[in-house]
């Protein structure tokens, strides 16, 4: 479970965490405050994955290909989860 910014409490889901985007918010379980991402971080934290994502359009072998979009969506999920700080809403 992460921290929720407004109690402190574990009270947001891994799973939950995993998915947050600027648009969508976590409500505590704790607390029920909601929280959410920022643009600027959650953008920052796409940034490798979309890079590698771009970079397979311009490779000429599938497997290479297969291999940066994988790698590239598996750190567009990782990144953000373990890097993308909670911020409160209102």
């Amino acid at each position: 479970m992460f921290s929720c910014p407004h109690c402190e409490k574990p009270g947001i889901s891994p799973l939950r965490k995993a998915i947050l985007s600027p648009g969508l918010i976590a409500t505590c379980k704790s607390c029920s405050g909601t929280s959410g991402l920022r643009y600027p971080s959650w953008l920052t934290a796409m940034l490798p994955g979309s890079i590698l994502m771009i970079a397979a359009m311009f490779v000429d072998s599938g497997s290479v290909e297969w291999s940066l979009n994988s790698i590239g969506l598996i750190l567009m999920i990782i990144i953000p989860f373990m890097f993308a700080p909670l911020r409160k809403e209102d």
